[in-house]
């Protein structure tokens, strides 16, 4: 009998260990962009946004307000090492994960709005300096 309950707890415990590996990977990111170059004038207008490459499985890049932008790695929150798990599309304040149909408010800190998903999207540091702006984290 103490056999059977020995393997019942094992059983449990292995059952009960998730992969902890499914989170967004912390990758350098150390970039700068020119907002007075041409390719980058979508994003001198308040409300748009335009995705460039680094971090994780891309960049966003959202004009905030007036000065302000916020910016978010592409990687979805939710199972991110899912090769498909990234936001693949934006309306207006809204990214959508066309993998795992979860959407984030890029307005509020890149929170998730509904489910799967229940963390936000991971956010990078800026500044700007006239029209030079550095992604860091």
């Amino acid at each position: 009998m103490n056999k059977y309950k020995i393997i019942l707890i094992f059983s449990i415990i292995l059952i009960s260990c998730n992969d902890s590996n499914d989170y967004i990977k912390n990758v350098y990111v150390d970039i700068d962009i020119d907002l007075s170059l041409p390719e980058f004038s979508n994003i001198n207008t308040v409300g748009n946004v335009i995705f460039i490459e680094g971090g994780n499985k891309g960049i966003i890049i959202y004009h905030y307000a007036n000065f302000e932008y916020k910016i978010y790695d592409r990687n979805c929150s939710y199972e991110p090492s899912l090769q498909c798990s990234y936001i693949d599309s934006i309306q207006s304040s809204i990214a959508l994960c066309g993998c795992c149909s979860s959407v984030f408010l890029l307005d509020q800190d890149g929170v998730a709005a509904n489910s799967p998903a229940l963390l936000p999207l991971k956010q990078y540091n800026y500044t700007l300096n006239n029209s030079l702006l550095h992604v860091f984290n």
